[in-house]
């Protein structure tokens, strides 16, 4: 039997009880703070790894984060559908930002979603190529956990002053053939 110092506590739990922690300030804090926080870190890990392996180490960490969030604000029961509604509420609900579904393939579980007034990226002018690595790996970690099988995720197109939304594809992981 494993002692309470081996269990891995899961990120929810570490998170703590933030209306202990925070009787005045409350649960919310600005989406700047946020984005000042997590841009610092986006950073010292371009620094430290350089860009490739930073944004490796981002889609990862948002991978197990969106496991963690489908499996405790996501509703499991039902089908598609009934899945897809409840990801598009848990969204809103923790002001991640408004979720819609641009297009869907049921047989080859094919998903192109776009994510307006994303708590990261919107109003964010990008020059150049921008792959938001965390949102994808944030998307690919909720989708895997429901699908129960591992997804892939691809922003194809950033927000920008003309396009206010970000959209993302998903689609399971094609398994490398061994020989």
């Amino acid at each position: 039997m494993k002692s309470d110092e081996n269990v891995e506590q899961s990120i929810i739990d570490k998170i703590g009880n933030v209306d202990a922690g925070r009787p005045n300030l409350g649960l919310l804090m600005p989406v700047f703070m946020y984005r000042f926080f997590f841009i610092s870190i986006q950073e010292k890990l371009k620094e430290r790894f350089g860009q490739s392996e930073a944004d490796r180490i981002l889609f990862d960490a948002g991978f197990l984060a969106g496991n963690e969030f489908c499996e405790t604000f996501i509703s499991s029961e039902g089908d598609v559908k009934k899945f897809l509604v409840s990801l598009q509420t848990a969204f809103k609900e923790q002001r991640l930002g408004v979720l819609q579904l641009e297009d869907m393939d049921l047989n080859s579980l094919y998903f192109e979603i776009s994510i307006l007034e994303d708590v990261y990226c919107s109003g964010v002018e990008h020059s150049d190529r921008f792959v938001c690595s965390m949102c994808e790996g944030f998307l690919a970690g909720i989708f895997s956990f429901y699908f129960k099988r591992i997804f892939e995720a691809k922003e194809l197109e950033a927000w920008t002053g003309t396009n206010p939304k970000s959209t993302f594809e998903l689609k399971p992981k094609k398994l490398k053939k061994t020989s």
